[in-house]
């Protein structure tokens, strides 16, 4: 039996199409645990009606504690022999999960990792991993590598699990990165990783009008810089004889290039207030590359090279001058999607 833990939190008017979704897969032998965490909306009475409607279901109550607790509560409930996360607002395929499971017993593995669909203000985006293949875990590094970079590491919801070999929980005093480390702990007693090139999911983000607060945007990156220590450590008991991972330092690079270009959109910040956070950026940028010792790292987006150029430079001028050309392109690009 799979259990399939679903964090409920104002998920009102997406709750159903979730759940139906999971009831009308082909894979039947499953549990589905509603984690119902203290919703100030109707959440909480949905999942209750849902469940009437399907035994398979079941509402766990329990005041808001945030996404990570909830995901930890559903693992002390299963009682499935594999795991299966999934968001409320998203949608699983008719296939996915059936044939996760017949991967994951056919190859002998630990882990199933599976593509997804990305829909991103209404615009459908299939993610698929780089393999098809069985990885064997002490021989792969290349393959860790790829996943890694092409972010299927990150989530829980595109993969299987077994629960017997989940040793730790999700980290609850992260709001960023958690995913990743619960995901790294996981690996670390997997011995073999089915890779499933073919989405599985749905995987749904539309996050338009919304900014980040100045402190949230410093949480960010010292998130960032938490996770590429961590995610070194991992790689580095993984891999023992690889002498150095610089392209986690790339990702490191990307978030702060993110956080830059982000402040284009941000409508409650003066220029002032913008022109100061990339300054600091761009002391923080040059300070990490001067301790990895990294004089170039490897971007493949143009817009981050060019804004990397001048960032790195110190060239703050030039740096908000890039960012504000970008948000500009972007909005027009989205007014002409009508998006």
């Amino acid at each position: 039996m799979v259990s399939i833990i679903v964090p409920v939190y104002k998920s009102e008017k997406t709750l159903r199409r979730c759940v139906e979704s999971l009831c009308r897969q082909a894979y039947a032998d499953i549990e589905i645990l509603l984690i119902v965490d203290g919703p100030p909306d109707g959440s909480g009475i949905l999942a209750d009606q849902l469940a009437k409607e399907d035994a398979r279901i079941r509402v766990i109550n329990q005041p808001n504690r945030g996404v990570s607790r909830a995901r930890n509560r559903g693992l002390t409930e299963a009682a499935g022999e594999y795991i299966r996360f999934v968001d409320s607002d998203d949608y699983v395929l008719y296939h996915g999960l059936d044939e996760m499971v017949r991967r994951i017993e056919q190859d002998g593995s630990d882990l199933v990792i599976a593509g997804f669909d990305h829909l991103y203000f209404g615009q459908k985006i299939e993610k698929l991993p780089h393999t098809n293949a069985c990885i064997e875990l002490a021989s792969s590094y290349e393959d860790l590598k790829q996943l890694y970079m092409g972010g299927f590491l990150n989530m829980p919801w595109n993969k299987l699990y077994k629960k017997e070999l989940i040793r730790e929980q999700f980290p609850v005093d992260l709001n960023l990165g958690e995913d990743l480390l619960f995901n790294e702990a996981y690996i670390r007693q997997a011995a073999r990783i089915s890779v499933l090139q073919q989405p599985v999911c749905e995987y749904i983000q539309d996050d338009r009008g919304t900014t980040l607060s100045t402190k949230k945007r410093n949480d960010k990156v010292e998130t960032a810089l938490l996770l590429y220590e961590k995610t070194k450590a991992f790689f580095q008991s993984c891999y023992p004889d690889v002498g150095q991972f610089a392209f986690l330092a790339d990702k490191v690079c990307t978030t702060f290039l993110d956080e830059v270009e982000g402040l284009g959109f941000a409508k409650d910040m003066t220029y002032a207030e913008k022109r100061a956070a990339v300054a600091e950026y761009a002391k923080q940028t040059r300070a990490f590359l001067q301790r990895e010792g990294i004089r170039k790292p490897e971007l493949t987006l143009l817009d981050y090279r060019i804004v990397f150029f001048f960032l790195r430079r110190q060239q703050i001028g030039m740096t908000m001058l890039m960012i504000r050309l970008r948000a500009m392109v972007v909005e027009i690009v989205r007014r002409r999607k009508g998006v």
